[in-house]
Protein backbone atom coordinates (compact mmCIF):
# COMPACT_ATOMS: atom_id res chain seq x y z
CA UNK A 1 0.00 0.00 0.00
CA UNK A 2 1.47 3.36 -1.28
CA UNK A 3 1.44 6.40 0.96
CA UNK A 4 -0.75 9.37 0.41
CA UNK A 5 1.83 11.92 1.33
CA UNK A 6 5.42 11.58 2.25
CA UNK A 7 5.77 11.30 5.47
CA UNK A 8 6.45 14.56 7.60
CA UNK A 9 8.77 14.23 10.85
CA UNK A 10 7.94 17.56 12.61
CA UNK A 11 7.83 16.71 16.39
CA UNK A 12 10.13 13.94 17.35
CA UNK A 13 9.93 12.14 20.88
CA UNK A 14 12.66 11.92 23.11
CA UNK A 15 12.58 9.32 25.71
CA UNK A 16 15.48 9.19 28.16
CA UNK A 17 16.85 6.97 31.19
CA UNK A 18 19.83 9.96 31.81
CA UNK A 19 22.09 6.85 31.16
CA UNK A 20 24.96 7.63 29.14
CA UNK A 21 23.50 5.61 26.17
CA UNK A 22 20.70 7.69 26.33
CA UNK A 23 22.93 10.77 26.24
CA UNK A 24 24.17 9.57 22.71
CA UNK A 25 20.64 8.89 21.23
CA UNK A 26 19.59 12.75 22.48
CA UNK A 27 22.41 13.47 19.62
CA UNK A 28 20.60 11.35 16.79
CA UNK A 29 17.55 12.80 17.99
CA UNK A 30 18.97 16.48 17.81
CA UNK A 31 20.63 15.40 14.48
CA UNK A 32 17.50 14.13 12.99
CA UNK A 33 14.97 17.13 14.34
CA UNK A 34 17.77 19.61 12.66
CA UNK A 35 17.58 17.91 9.32
CA UNK A 36 13.66 18.06 9.21
CA UNK A 37 13.62 21.31 11.17
CA UNK A 38 11.43 19.47 13.99
CA UNK A 39 11.55 20.42 17.74
CA UNK A 40 11.99 17.62 20.29
CA UNK A 41 9.95 16.68 23.75
CA UNK A 42 12.24 15.10 26.18
CA UNK A 43 10.29 12.59 28.47
CA UNK A 44 11.48 10.61 31.48
CA UNK A 45 9.27 8.56 33.65
CA UNK A 46 10.57 8.79 37.04
CA UNK A 47 10.30 4.61 38.65
CA UNK A 48 10.23 3.65 41.94
CA UNK A 49 13.83 3.25 42.67
CA UNK A 50 15.67 -0.23 43.65
CA UNK A 51 18.07 0.47 47.00
CA UNK A 52 21.12 -1.06 45.13
CA UNK A 53 20.39 2.12 43.03
CA UNK A 54 19.83 5.10 45.35
CA UNK A 55 23.25 5.91 45.70
CA UNK A 56 24.33 6.22 42.17
CA UNK A 57 20.86 8.05 41.66
CA UNK A 58 22.10 10.34 44.62
CA UNK A 59 25.57 11.46 43.27
CA UNK A 60 24.03 12.03 39.98
CA UNK A 61 21.27 14.50 41.79
CA UNK A 62 23.79 16.12 43.40
CA UNK A 63 23.04 14.97 46.47
CA UNK A 64 25.35 13.82 49.29
CA UNK A 65 23.73 10.26 50.03
CA UNK A 66 20.79 8.33 49.45
CA UNK A 67 19.55 9.60 53.09
CA UNK A 68 19.23 12.87 51.56
CA UNK A 69 17.62 11.61 48.50
CA UNK A 70 15.37 10.24 50.87
CA UNK A 71 14.06 13.09 52.30
CA UNK A 72 13.08 14.72 48.73
CA UNK A 73 9.06 14.15 47.77
CA UNK A 74 8.68 12.98 44.50
CA UNK A 75 8.01 16.26 42.81
CA UNK A 76 11.35 17.30 44.02
CA UNK A 77 13.44 14.75 42.66
CA UNK A 78 11.19 15.41 39.55
CA UNK A 79 11.99 18.93 39.27
CA UNK A 80 15.59 18.18 40.28
CA UNK A 81 15.92 15.74 37.19
CA UNK A 82 14.12 18.27 35.19
CA UNK A 83 16.80 20.63 35.59
CA UNK A 84 19.55 17.84 34.52
CA UNK A 85 17.89 17.32 31.60
CA UNK A 86 17.66 21.29 30.72
CA UNK A 87 21.55 21.52 31.77
CA UNK A 88 22.01 18.89 29.36
CA UNK A 89 20.04 19.93 26.52
CA UNK A 90 21.81 23.90 27.39
CA UNK A 91 25.28 21.74 26.57
CA UNK A 92 23.81 19.92 23.59
CA UNK A 93 23.09 23.37 22.19
CA UNK A 94 26.52 24.75 21.87
CA UNK A 95 27.45 22.06 19.76
CA UNK A 96 24.51 21.68 17.69
CA UNK A 97 23.58 25.25 17.44
CA UNK A 98 19.72 24.41 15.99
CA UNK A 99 19.33 22.41 19.70
CA UNK A 100 18.11 26.06 21.19
CA UNK A 101 15.10 26.27 18.91
CA UNK A 102 14.33 22.37 19.00
CA UNK A 103 14.13 22.01 22.53
CA UNK A 104 9.86 21.87 22.61
CA UNK A 105 9.30 20.73 25.79
CA UNK A 106 11.14 18.53 29.22
CA UNK A 107 8.44 16.04 30.45
CA UNK A 108 9.04 14.21 33.33
CA UNK A 109 6.70 12.08 35.21
CA UNK A 110 6.68 8.93 37.78
CA UNK A 111 5.14 5.84 36.05
CA UNK A 112 6.45 2.30 34.35
CA UNK A 113 8.71 3.62 31.54
CA UNK A 114 7.39 1.61 28.80
CA UNK A 115 3.94 2.14 29.41
CA UNK A 116 4.30 5.81 29.87
CA UNK A 117 6.59 6.28 26.54
CA UNK A 118 3.81 4.20 24.90
CA UNK A 119 1.09 6.46 25.90
CA UNK A 120 2.89 9.79 24.56
CA UNK A 121 3.71 7.53 21.24
CA UNK A 122 0.02 6.98 21.06
CA UNK A 123 -0.95 10.37 21.93
CA UNK A 124 -1.34 11.75 17.93
CA UNK A 125 0.79 14.54 19.20
CA UNK A 126 4.28 12.63 18.32
CA UNK A 127 5.52 11.90 14.68
CA UNK A 128 8.52 9.44 15.97
CA UNK A 129 10.10 8.21 18.90
CA UNK A 130 13.81 8.19 19.44
CA UNK A 131 15.32 6.23 22.57
CA UNK A 132 18.21 4.64 23.00
CA UNK A 133 18.94 0.82 24.22
CA UNK A 134 21.14 0.08 27.22
CA UNK A 135 21.46 -3.96 25.51
CA UNK A 136 21.68 -5.93 28.56
CA UNK A 137 22.34 -9.12 26.91
CA UNK A 138 20.19 -11.78 25.51
CA UNK A 139 19.17 -13.52 28.93
CA UNK A 140 18.47 -10.03 30.93
CA UNK A 141 16.21 -8.86 27.89
CA UNK A 142 13.98 -12.77 27.88
CA UNK A 143 13.46 -12.97 31.73
CA UNK A 144 12.84 -9.55 32.63
CA UNK A 145 12.53 -7.64 29.28
CA UNK A 146 13.54 -4.41 28.27
CA UNK A 147 11.96 -1.11 28.09
CA UNK A 148 12.99 -0.84 24.91
CA UNK A 149 11.87 -3.62 23.49
CA UNK A 150 8.22 -3.88 24.95
CA UNK A 151 8.13 0.00 23.11
CA UNK A 152 9.47 -1.17 19.86
CA UNK A 153 6.92 -3.98 20.13
CA UNK A 154 3.30 -1.72 20.68
CA UNK A 155 4.85 1.85 19.34
CA UNK A 156 1.97 3.10 17.47
CA UNK A 157 4.71 5.40 15.68
CA UNK A 158 8.13 4.88 14.01
CA UNK A 159 10.50 4.57 16.28
CA UNK A 160 14.54 4.88 16.28
CA UNK A 161 16.56 2.60 18.76
CA UNK A 162 19.96 3.92 19.45
CA UNK A 163 22.05 0.61 20.74
CA UNK A 164 24.53 0.98 23.42
CA UNK A 165 28.47 1.89 22.25
CA UNK A 166 31.23 1.67 23.70
CA UNK A 167 31.76 5.52 23.64
CA UNK A 168 30.68 9.04 22.94
CA UNK A 169 33.27 9.57 21.12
Amino acid sequence: MKPKARPRIKKILFATDMSENADLAFYHAAGLAEACEATVTVLHVFEPIPPNAQLLIAAYLGYQDPVELKKKSPQQLMARIQEKIEEFCSQVSGQIPACRFMLSNVLVEPGQSAERILFYAGNGEFDVLVMGSRGRGLVKETLMGGTSRKVLQKCPIPAFIIPMRDSLE
